[in-house]
């Protein structure tokens, strides 16, 4: 039997690849890939979940980050996807963006005489789902997080695309009213974050171990 050549191993690799990317509907996605339907989007991301409980830097905050963004490391999930091409997925659907936070919202998180802390992000609403291996249902991202003080999740695609080049983040999914993010938490705003209002932690159980891939649903409810 003779060796395989480059092009078939590329060939069994995409193969390979497209397992776990079938979705619901019978659509393949490769990673690095959005699939869009009328009223949503949907990419592969992969689990961090020991990191977004404990990294040193601003631990609890990052739901779903591009692996090749600034806060990558930080992310609960981080996505094969970069967050501008969310941003420009969601708006090819009809959506239009809040685009209401500028770097304000976070540069003055501890100036007690600036408002801009204390904006919550708007936009259209926006569910925030996870496909899981094993299960059939998709499941909520406010079911796999703890949230002490309980005001739960108003998830808005904020947009916030010219803040993109300042923070090179790649933030997609913040938990409070971030002007990093593509899409925000209305519950929670920057100053709630510095005031230590509430401390996001993933619930124990849930998700699938670190450095599983996972696929994520944004949809948009209005």
């Amino acid at each position: 039997m003779h060796s395989l050549g480059r092009y078939e191993r590329l060939i069994l690799a995409s193969l390979a690849l497209s397992v776990f990317s079938m979705t619901s509907k019978g659509e393949t996605a490769s990673t690095g890939q959005i699939v869009r339907r009328s009223r949503e989007i949907e990419f592969t991301a992969t689990v961090n979940a020991k990191a977004f409980d404990s990294a040193g830097t601003m631990p609890g905050y990052h739901a779903i980050v591009w692996k090749g963004g600034r806060m990558s490391h930080a992310g609960l999930l981080q996505a094969e996807v970069a967050d501008r091409e969310v941003l420009e997925a969601l708006e090819s659907l009809g959506a239009r963006p809040g685009d209401n936070l500028p770097m304000e919202t976070w540069e003055g998180r501890n100036d007690s005489t600036s408002r801009a802390p204390d904006t919550a992000v708007a936009g259209p609403d926006v569910e925030v789902l996870l496909r899981l291996p094993g299960r059939q249902d998709l499941l909520p991202l406010a079911s796999v997080l703890q949230d002490p003080a309980g005001r739960g999740f108003a998830m808005r695609f904020g947009g916030n695309a010219a803040n993109i080049p300042i923070w090179k983040s790649g933030c997609i999914v913040c938990l409070y009213s971030c002007p990093g993010s593509k899409v925000g938490n209305a519950k929670y705003t920057v100053r709630d974050y510095a005031n230590n209002v509430t401390r996001f932690r993933v619930r124990p159980g849930i998700l699938p171990p670190d450095g599983t891939p996972i696929r994520v649903v944004l949809r948009l409810t209005e």
